[in-house]
């Protein structure tokens, strides 16, 4: 029961005044509490062991793939398709051919009835990983007149870690036709072997990392001639050929050795220029000349050295000639490596003048 504070006079429980000195009822609220003050989100941290936690299990995920990958069971290929054509009374025979990654060879062999057969085949095993459709062939003959046109592309499909297949298209050219030649590879290597006689109007072989080889015997030369990779090496032989009218055979690469082989003894019904480039690379001439051919060779290079072994040849290191140049028909070799060196063995056989050593 409250009482009067100043005369303590007691008080009904519900008084505002009190009755004997009319002195206010005073009324006590307990104090507020104090404001609790918002809490604040705490900052994540990052905890070293969760961190390494993480990177360990993102480790063991990729060495079990890794291990899927190497361990996987492998399965053998044996891929094998040919095509051909036997169009009769054929003359000229255009060969296109691309592949991507393959080694393609060029025969020139006499068939009964074939102007063209290639045979492609594969070999190896393939993963779990790999297609099973890993080569995709395409082969298209079209005739106009007497001229065939054929259109072959050679497509590998083994993507990476689907195992280990090698392609191989080996293409043989029947050499009693007139033979234009446009080989392609993306990575690869491209042989051209003419044994027996055959009359080449063009040959174009290119690859994009690999080897380019051509060997010509006995053939009849009426067009230009390319040879070049942007990685690997070329390699042009020629032996006893028949040159008609004035041609032009390219060598070039762009990273790697530039070789050629030449032998002429026989008079040439033209003339014959070869262009050697390396970029990066040494350039190898080889060349044996006789009788009314006569040779010149021209060589640069910017940082590389020249390299002669000279029989009856005039001249220092650039240019040099044979003692009969200029002959009834000539053969200029123009060679240049702008990283590398030159080495050059020329021999005129008929003079019989001193060795010449550089």
């Amino acid at each position: 029961m409250p009482y009067c504070r100043r005369c303590e006079t007691k008080l009904d429980e519900d008084a505002h005044f009190c009755h004997k000195c009319g002195t206010p009822v005073a009324t006590f609220a307990p104090p507020a509490a104090p404001a609790t003050p918002p809490t604040q989100a705490r900052p994540m941290r990052k905890e070293p062991l969760v961190i390494a936690a993480i990177a360990l299990i993102a480790i063991l995920i990729a060495a079990v793939i890794v291990t899927a990958v190497v361990f996987a069971p492998l399965y053998p290929v044996n891929f094998n398709q040919i095509n051909q054509d036997s169009h009769p009374n054929i003359n000229t025979m255009n060969l296109n051919l691309q592949a991507s990654a393959a080694q393609v060879d060029i025969v020139t062999q006499n068939g009964t009835d074939k102007n063209i057969l290639i045979i492609t085949s594969a070999a190896g095993s393939r993963s779990i990983f790999g297609s099973t459709n890993l080569v995709n062939v395409s082969f298209t003959n079209e005739t106009v007149n007497d001229v065939l046109t054929v259109n072959a592309k050679v497509i590998d499909t083994n993507g990476p870690f689907a195992g280990n297949l090698h392609v191989t298209c080996t293409v043989y050219v029947n050499p009693a036709l007139n033979i234009n030649l446009n080989v392609t590879t993306q990575a690869g290597k491209i042989t051209l072997s003419a044994e027996k006689p055959a009359t080449f109007q063009s040959i174009n072989l290119q690859a994009n990392t690999g080897s380019v080889e051509a060997t010509l015997q006995n053939a009849t030369i009426a067009g230009n001639l390319t040879l070049e990779t942007q990685a690997g090496t070329v390699y042009f032989g020629m032996s006893q050929a028949n040159v008609q009218g004035n041609q032009t055979v390219n060598l070039h690469s762009n990273a790697g050795s530039v070789t050629m082989d030449i032998t002429q003894t026989q008079t040439l019904q033209g003339n014959l220029q070869v262009d050697a480039v390396t970029d990066l690379g040494t350039v190898n001439v080889g060349l044996q000349v006789d009788r009314g051919v006569g040779a010149k060779i021209i060589s640069q290079t910017n940082l590389g050295s020249i390299h002669s072994n000279l029989h009856n040849f005039s001249g220092n290191k650039s240019p040099i000639q044979s003692d009969n140049y200029p002959a009834a028909s000539n053969i200029e070799i123009n060679d240049r490596t702008n990283l590398g060196s030159i080495n050059i063995k020329a021999n005129f056989l008929s003079s019989t003048g001193p060795n010449l050593s550089n």
